[in-house]
């Protein structure tokens, strides 16, 4: 039941990395034209006063959200050679007790991203005139996003623990 249950949420998660990776190459695309079409206007005619500012809101949710592909993978910078010195049954407990401390960080940005987005329901980007909260509604997501791989790892734990018994 546990391992079909487990099955089922990386199955899901493998769909939410296809669409994030799409999406994330979407953004940079974007930015990319941006960037490219700022650097034409200024040199060539007056620069656009909303490229800079859009550019920098494209690179904001592609950080983001291309951090939970490397979530997700086990990409992000760590210190392993400390964690590598103890046996697999500790490190083991070691890496469900930073999954613990990351699902923590990750409830806390959700929590704090949402706090962010309902504090900013009338300003609005100052060369685009867009709602502030389009910009910060990518905080709570990605936490959501790295929460939902996270709990995919705990399972993964408690499913070895139920193995070897």
């Amino acid at each position: 039941m546990r391992k079909r249950l487990r099955e089922r949420f990386e199955s899901t998660a493998d769909l939410i990395d296809s669409v994030i990776s799409k999406f994330v190459l979407l953004l940079l695309l974007g930015m990319f034209v941006v960037i490219n079409l700022q650097i034409i206007s200024r040199e060539f005619f007056t620069a656009f006063s909303w490229t800079e500012e859009l550019s920098r809101y494209l690179l904001i949710w592609v950080s983001l959200f291309a951090a939970t592909i490397a979530y997700r993978k086990g990409a992000h910078i760590a210190i392993t050679f400390v964690v590598k010195s103890f046996r697999k049954k500790q490190r083991q407990i070691i890496k469900f007790i930073m999954d613990l401390f990351s699902a923590t960080f990750f409830i806390t940005m959700i929590y704090y991203g949402f706090k962010m987005i309902s504090m900013e329901t009338y300003q609005k980007s100052p060369a685009m005139q867009i709602p502030m909260q389009v910009v910060y509604l990518c905080i709570p997501l990605t936490g959501i996003i790295m929460l939902y791989y996270v709990l995919i790892e705990i399972l993964k734990f408690n499913f070895r623990e139920e193995e070897s018994k």
